[in-house]
């Protein structure tokens, strides 16, 4: 299944989504959404978000809009790249991945954000607590 939904990936030139483990995709999957305890507003900013990502042509697309800003984490999340969800306090946390799925974190990731199209999800937090 995983092979189909690349290969579709690559046809339609969209972003995959993929995660870290099911906690994390009942955190972040519209599919789950009757579980989710958010606030209303962290909840349609979650949808809007998943929506933009399936969206998306590449990594580029997310680091260029502001409203996200996206950014580098540091510390124990060193490695990992946050996508902010407004004045929420909320945070997706996300690995760019090559292709095949590989996690990219070495390099100039930026300067290859064009050519990112896979994105493992981390987690969804709340930044301040």
């Amino acid at each position: 299944m995983l092979k189909y939904i690349t290969k579709l990936v690559r046809y339609f030139n969209i972003m995959e989504i993929v995660y870290w483990n099911l906690r994390v995709e009942k955190q972040f999957n519209p599919a789950y959404i009757k579980v989710w305890k958010y606030s209303q507003d962290v909840k349609r900013r979650l949808l809007a978000l998943g929506n933009y990502l399936q969206n998306a042509e590449s990594l580029a697309d997310v680091a260029s809009r502001p409203a996200y800003r996206f950014h580098l984490l540091k510390g124990n999340l060193k490695g990992e790249w946050s996508i902010s969800l407004g004045n929420t306090g909320f945070r997706v946390t996300v690995i760019p991945c090559d292709a095949e799925g590989n996690k990219i974190q070495s390099g100039d990731i930026a300067a290859q954000f064009k050519n990112i199209k896979v994105i493992l999800i981390t987690g969804v937090t709340n930044h301040y607590e």
